[in-house]
């Protein structure tokens, strides 16, 4: 059964393969998408954007700007419920729904992974593809037992700041905790900006693509090592102070305030350090007490504990906002202190 996903402010569509999402609602298919422009279209993301020209009014009177335009949403233009994406300049290059993804086809049809989702966020501003890495290269266990399933998360937005982006996006499979992975400072494995030479870049990603799935051999042993970290003494106090610093007092904050914004930081420690002994999975054998438990206390107070008034606000923080630069503020001080021991 199909579902319009309509989530408080904004709308966004959604399809998915397999087992229905934590949300429920959606549209099923009963095969993964052999192409990006047939996920996109199940999805119901097959619309475009296209760019209008912006005016200025002053005493009755209109002027163009004509170095700015609006992005805005083709099939609802003279709607009063259109929305407007963003303002960019003259070099921007629209990139359509069902052409932003097409790089991936090469890597999809080789068989080495299939497309599993593909969303909207807010009212279309961002759009995602989730495709999951098949076969026996597919996962990895944590110590034999613990399953990672391997991921790769493809957006692309309309708003004029963010480019077309592929980042690793290791799920793992016991607390479905969304792990947010970087090769390095940067999160993105690699951005395409809408610039003149967007389209040309995009034929050669592509082959980038099937360069970094080998990284997930690093990732593998990264996890591994932190799953063989003991976290005696106080370090679980260490690391949860370095995801969960003590807030500064802010200039013209009040005391009431500041005292709340401290309180707030310690009641969230405590969870952290709570999931890092009671989460789901890290009691095993073999993970309890580990450095691989406490990031996982942290992933699943993130993924799973933390409060949203809709899904699209929930997926919007895991995957692209604070949630997910929290989770990887998580895995840097992970490294951290690993490194230094």
């Amino acid at each position: 059964m199909a579902h319009e996903l309509n989530f408080e402010n904004g709308e966004a569509s959604l399809m998915y393969v397999g087992d229905v999402p934590w949300h429920g609602l959606g549209t099923r298919l009963e095969a993964a998408p052999g192409t990006a422009q047939e996920a996109i279209t199940a999805a119901h993301l097959d619309w475009e954007v296209e760019l209008k020209p912006i005016y200025a009014g002053e005493k009755g009177m209109f002027y163009n700007v004509p170095s700015r335009q609006a992005v805005v949403r083709a099939d609802k233009w003279g709607q009063e419920d259109c929305p407007v994406y963003g303002l960019v300049g003259p070099g921007y290059v629209p990139l359509q729904n069902r052409d932003a993804f097409t790089f991936f086809d090469p890597v999809v049809g080789s068989g080495a992974v299939s497309y599993e989702t593909a969303g909207s966020l807010g009212k279309g501003e961002r759009v995602w593809v989730l495709a999951r890495v098949k076969g026996s290269n597919g996962e990895f266990a944590i110590k034999g037992k613990d399953v990672v399933q391997k991921y790769l998360l493809l957006s692309n937005g309309h708003d004029g700041r963010t480019a077309v982006q592929v980042r690793f996006t290791p799920v793992r499979v016991v607390c479905q905790n969304t792990l947010s992975i970087a090769l390095g400072e940067d999160r993105d494995l690699f951005k395409i900006y809408h610039a003149p030479q967007m389209h040309l870049r995009l034929e050669h990603a592509q082959d980038r693509v099937k360069e970094i799935l080998g990284y997930y051999d690093d990732i593998e042993k990264r996890f591994q090592d932190f799953a063989a970290f003991e976290m005696t003494g106080n370090r679980i106090a260490r690391y949860v102070i370095g995801v969960f610093p003590t807030p500064t007092r802010k200039k013209g904050q009040s005391d009431r305030s500041f005292e709340e914004a401290k309180a707030k930081v310690s009641t969230t420690r405590h969870d952290a350090i709570r999931l890092f002994e009671e989460g789901k999975g890290n009691a095993e054998p073999g993970i309890r007490g580990t450095l691989w438990a406490a990031y996982n206390g942290v992933t699943e107070l993130v993924d799973h504990h933390s409060r949203f008034t809709t899904p699209w606000q929930r997926m919007n923080s895991i995957c692209f906002g604070e949630g997910e630069r929290l989770k990887h503020r998580a895995l840097e001080q992970a490294s951290v202190l690993f490194s230094a021991n």
